[in-house]
């Protein structure tokens, strides 16, 4: 970051001045920034620093209700805010501002034959092709005896756990001591 002149209350006092007849009185602030972001890139890539423009906007009465003077870091951050796209208002993928309004092209030929002075057609895109409904009978549908395409779910009864044998119930406890180590002794 490069370091900047720190200006005199004189030239803070003339910057205030300028801000000044550009802020009404109910002025919501990030809308305000956004409309003057221009102006206000111009003076701080310029020899005015963020925190010189926020103590101008301070003096010329731009604040939040509160009346908070501006630091340098709260006004980058709200100015950076600012900036972001509005709700509703954000570009859509695969689409730019400049295919939207680019006119549709115009053959050299229309032009050529219709002189000079002479403002060239609009062209108008040709329709889509719909295929013709057919006058005929219905053709045949899927009958039922082919039956559905996948299996049909069956419920399945609940049954009680098994009953397990001392056996298996001691090899069950071997294999879990075994991963699990021995058992605590239960208080």
């Amino acid at each position: 970051m490069s370091l900047k002149r720190k200006p005199t209350d004189a030239e803070i006092e003339m910057l205030a001045a300028t801000f000044r007849p550009l802020w009404r009185s109910g002025d919501v602030v990030r809308p305000w920034l956004r409309q003057h972001r221009d102006m206000l890139l111009e003076l701080v890539h310029g020899e005015w620093s963020w925190a010189a423009v926020g103590a101008a906007l301070s003096k010329a009465g731009i604040t939040y209700r509160t009346g908070a003077p501006w630091t340098a870091k709260a006004l980058r951050s709200e100015f950076s805010r600012a900036q972001m796209p509005l709700k509703g208002y954000r570009r859509r993928p695969g689409r730019s501002k400049d295919t939207a309004s680019e006119p549709l092209p115009v053959s050299t030929e229309a032009v050529t034959t219709m002189g000079a002075g002479v403002i060239p057609p609009v062209p108008i895109p040709p329709a889509p092709v719909i295929p013709p409904l057919s006058s005929g009978p219905p053709g045949p549908r899927p009958s039922a005896a082919s039956g559905p395409r996948f299996k049909p779910a069956t419920l399945r009864v609940r049954e009680p756990p098994p009953v397990l044998s001392e056996v298996e119930r001691a090899e069950i406890e071997r294999n879990r001591r075994l991963t699990f180590g021995p058992s605590e002794p239960k208080e």
